[in-house]
């Protein structure tokens, strides 16, 4: 159980604003001081400089005090945030998102059947697990899948497909490489009750497109309904497919 945030923009843009400023900053929904706040398990960043992906992470583990004024100093096109409130795994630096492979960034809030899905990985993707979350598991299903078909449509929904023959809560998540952005929510039809929790918004404002699990200000900030992916490219066209 986890928030999400992302920042898809034209021109080379900060995430300063939502994080710290906004009328309902994201890090509200973190630790104000360590061990308060409902998700600060850990948290990570990951932004595009010069077409290549940076990646910075802290679990509470490690740290006594989260560096986050590190995002004011970021200038990107796209930036995206993870406050991790652990489900599987501990609250170290290696079990904070986002995760990278080949190119791919990945962010997820939700819970899985880690012992499960492992089987599901061939040699080479077992191998390359770093961390103890189902939310790495569930990447690498998607990539695995994508090394095979050349399709990400069709590595997200084969993915989706072998996480759903298990018991499962949400499967939120943002995958992005230096083009395009993916972003989807789904939450298992027995957990109605997480249904708002386990929600996922976009805002298109200016040149900017801002995804949040919760809307920040009083804006029209737009949910994505249950299993529905949307497509952001580099020109913010927007698209939407149900999965």
């Amino acid at each position: 159980m986890c928030r999400l945030f992302g920042l898809v923009s034209r021109d080379i843009c900060d995430a300063g604003y939502w994080f710290f400023d906004a009328q309902t900053p994201l890090k509200v929904f973190s630790e104000r001081e360590m061990n308060r706040g409902p998700h600060n398990s850990g948290w990570g960043i990951a932004y595009l400089e010069k077409g290549k992906w940076k990646i910075f992470k802290e679990g509470k583990l490690d740290v006594k005090k989260y560096n986050f004024e590190i995002i004011r100093k970021i200038e990107s096109k796209k930036i995206f945030i993870h406050l991790r409130k652990a489900s599987t795994g501990s609250e170290s630096t290696r079990n904070a998102h986002p995760f990278e492979y080949s190119g791919w960034i990945f962010a997820h809030n939700g819970r899985m059947e880690i012992n499960k899905l492992i089987p599901h990985l061939n040699t080479k993707f077992r191998h390359l697990l770093t961390s103890e979350t189902d939310s790495e598991v569930f990447f690498y299903l998607i990539m695995q899948n994508l090394e095979e078909t050349q399709d990400i449509y069709i590595s997200i929904k084969d993915a989706l497909k072998v996480v759903r023959k298990y018991d499962y809560v949400g499967l939120n998540f943002i995958l992005s490489n230096k083009d395009k952005t993916y972003v989807y929510r789904e939450v298992n039809p027995k957990s109605k009750e997480l249904f708002d929790y386990y929600s996922l918004h976009y805002l298109v404002k200016d040149d900017q497109i801002i995804i949040s699990s919760d809307s920040l200000d009083d804006n029209n900030w737009i949910k994505l309904e249950l299993r529905q992916l949307i497509t952001i490219d580099s020109n913010l066209e927007l698209n939407k497919i149900n999965l």
